[in-house]
């Protein structure tokens, strides 16, 4: 077992209050400059608080609670390469650095000065993150809690980013999208903390923010475009999952809102299968291309991941702590079937009944609002009504769509609850802002009836 007095210690203490008020002094001039024109940005340190809280919370937890766990190991192993920076130079760092994809047992410059890493040598998306964690390390002079706290303040932007892409179409929802984005709990905890989880979901909201600026907007500016290609780029280099469940609702996103705009209900009719179509058949040409691209996280390599988690659930030195979404074959055609239960138990569970520890208690009540909310929004709506606010919304269907597909992959891929409320964190925020839009737009056509 680690001993956690080697990852937390006084000086920890000492810094830890003094880049919290450095934080607070920014964000509060950040506030003031732009909160008579943008009311929204009420919410800013409040959720500012909120990855504060789950920053410090999960270094603790994973600290004293745990006592190991990615969170030390990616501090760990990003320390052992800070190190070697400042140790050896930079020369002998870019080396290192070029080990994480190949062989990093043999590599010269860990040792017990410098440290060690703390993941296999062909976890090449683990040790990237450890790369990119280094500079972070050396503006936190090397601390636990303060760099974690650096790395949640700079993935905020993209927590925030995200938030302002669904203000600006619901200018007078910002409280709702706020709960939705900003204070979910497992959220802003699980994507606080020094993971893969806290560096995807920021280039998520920013991928997002991005494509709406340049394609929705069209706010030509080729800072964009670059901002685009760069946080797609580190979405590859460390899940390359999200991006393929991310590609075909911004297709889709662009393409009705270009359909929207056509004045002629006939050609919009007209267009859509053609869309549709065209869209099929670009998403099919990039899943096979990429293919050889994305590694593990290939179609032929995540259907045999699929099936191997299932088959290894059954085991029973695995205890209680899994669910089990039934047998299925390594084929497109029986995991297609597994979908509505691979989906329903990525976004609802753990029940209050699966709950094992404190950590799951706050999913599994999340998970149970969730449900709540979503029935509530389904039987609320009818089924005609509610296809017809879905596909008139460019936004909602984006959000939908990636919420589904993201939820159905990680449905599929996870059997342990544990993972299960980590990984899922994409997903959480754009489903409950798509409960929302409907409901709202639900609301705005009963009004606008009554009106009438």
């Amino acid at each position: 077992m680690w001993d956690n007095s080697n990852v937390i210690d006084v000086f920890d203490l000492l810094l830890t209050p003094i880049y919290v008020l450095i934080i607070y002094l920014f964000a509060n001039g950040i506030q003031k400059r732009n909160i008579q024109k943008n009311s929204y940005y009420r919410f800013l340190i409040p959720a500012i608080t909120c990855k504060i809280i789950g920053g410090i919370s999960i270094c603790l937890i994973y600290a004293y609670y745990y006592q190991f766990g990615d969170p030390i190991n990616y501090y760990l192993t990003a320390q052992a390469y800070t190190n070697i920076l400042l140790n050896d130079g930079v020369s002998a760092f870019l080396e290192s650095a070029n080990y994480y994809a190949n062989d990093t047992y043999t590599n010269p410059h860990f040792n017990q000065v410098n440290g060690v890493f703390w993941f296999h040598n062909n976890d090449y998306y683990a040790m990237f993150v450890a790369v990119i964690s280094t500079p972070i390390l050396l503006i936190s002079f090397k601390s636990f809690i303060v760099s974690t706290l650096v790395l949640t303040m700079i993935s905020f932007i993209g927590t925030w980013k995200l938030y302002e892409v669904f203000v600006y179409h619901y200018p007078n929802k910002t409280k709702e999208f706020a709960f939705a984005i900003l204070f979910i709990p497992s959220v802003f905890f699980w994507g606080s903390g020094l993971l893969k989880d806290t560096y995807t979901f920021a280039c998520l909201g920013l991928v997002t923010y991005c494509v709406f600026k340049y394609f929705i907007l069209k706010r030509r500016n080729v800072k964009y475009l670059i901002y685009l290609l760069f946080f797609s780029f580190l979405i590859i280099m460390i899940k390359p999952y999200i991006l393929v469940a991310l590609i075909p609702g911004s297709l889709v996103w662009i393409g009705f809102k270009r359909i929207q705009r056509i004045k002629s209900g006939f050609l919009r009719v007209f267009g859509v299968p053609i869309f549709l179509s065209l869209i099929s058949a670009l998403i099919t040409f990039v899943f096979v291309f990429f293919g050889q691209y994305l590694g593990d996280y290939s179609i032929d390599k995540v259907l045999e991941k699929a099936v191997m988690t299932q088959e290894d659930l059954i085991r029973e030195e695995y205890g209680t702590n899994n669910f089990n979404i039934g047998s299925f074959e390594p084929t497109i055609f029986s995991v297609i079937g597994k979908a509505p239960i691979a989906i329903f138990s990525a976004l609802f569970r753990p029940f209050l009944w699966d709950v094992r520890n404190p950590v799951m208690l706050i999913s599994a009540i999340e998970s149970s609002f969730m449900f709540l909310f979503f029935v509530f929004v389904v039987f609320k709506i009818k089924f005609r009504l509610l296809l017809q606010i879905i596909f008139g919304n460019p936004l909602l269907v984006f959000s939908l769509l990636f919420s589904l597909f993201f939820a159905f992959s990680v449905g599929l891929t996870t059997a342990n609850f544990g993972a299960l409320v980590r990984l899922r964190i994409p997903c959480i925020p754009f489903f409950i802002c798509s409960l929302l839009m409907i409901y709202f737009e639900f609301k705005d056509r009963k009004d606008k009836r009554l009106i009438k």
